[in-house]
């Protein structure tokens, strides 16, 4: 694995594991889509180095 898929794994976990949070945790809404969308950015990222990779080869 390299490095990209490690810190994807990473955050995927992290985001993930908000289902155990209380819901008092969530109630800012703010918070849930800055959480989803990083979470959606950094996997969108990690899939293109993986496309670009891929091309060098």
């Amino acid at each position: 694995m390299d490095l990209p898929q490690v810190v994807l794994g990473l955050v995927l976990l992290a985001v993930s594991s908000l289902t155990f949070a209380g819901s008092s945790l969530l109630e800012s809404y703010g918070l849930v889509y800055a959480l989803t969308g990083s979470a959606l950015v950094l996997g969108a990222g990690a899939w293109l180095v993986s496309v670009a990779r891929d091309a060098q080869s």
